[in-house]
This record gives C-alpha cells, structure tokens and sequence, in this order.
C-alpha cells in the first residue's frame, strides 16, 4: 500500500514485497491537501509513495490508491 512522507522524510523503505516508485506523486490541492507525513514524530506535508505495483496501475491511469500507516488507512486522489 502506498504511504506518505514529507521532503524532509524522503522515500520509505520497502519491506516485504512492497518496493516503492522512484518518485512521489502529489496529492490533489497539494500541500493543503491534509495528507501528512507518516513517519513517527513527523507532520510535514506528505508527498504520496506507490509501491510498484500501483505505479503500473498509475501509469494505465488508476488515480485513487489506498493509503495506509499507523493505526489508520485511508484512500487518496492523486494528480
């Protein structure tokens, strides 16, 4: 599932299965959009991670993908 992090945070380590995308995507109305950082400690303006397996479905234009971290999951809309 993909996850969130800031600037400052950068791109989060896979585990398992989950290898994330070279980049982040944006969320919409970015950075007002109420995504935050997910790391510990941290409430920066998230940038969205996709593992690769959503970067594939990004790319033959899926937009909304399943956020998760901490105790929480949620679904967002990329641009």
């Amino acid at each position: 599932m993909a996850l969130a992090r800031c600037s400052n945070c950068g791109c989060p380590n896979g585990k398992g299965e989950n290898t994330y995308s070279r980049g982040p995507h944006l969320p919409v109305s970015f950075p007002e959009s109420g995504i935050i950082c997910g790391r510990t400690g941290c409430d920066g303006s998230g940038f969205v991670w996709l593992t690769s397996h959503e970067e594939t479905k990004y790319k033959l234009g899926e937009r909304v993908f399943p956020l998760t971290g901490g105790h929480a999951d949620a679904k967002f809309r990329v641009q």
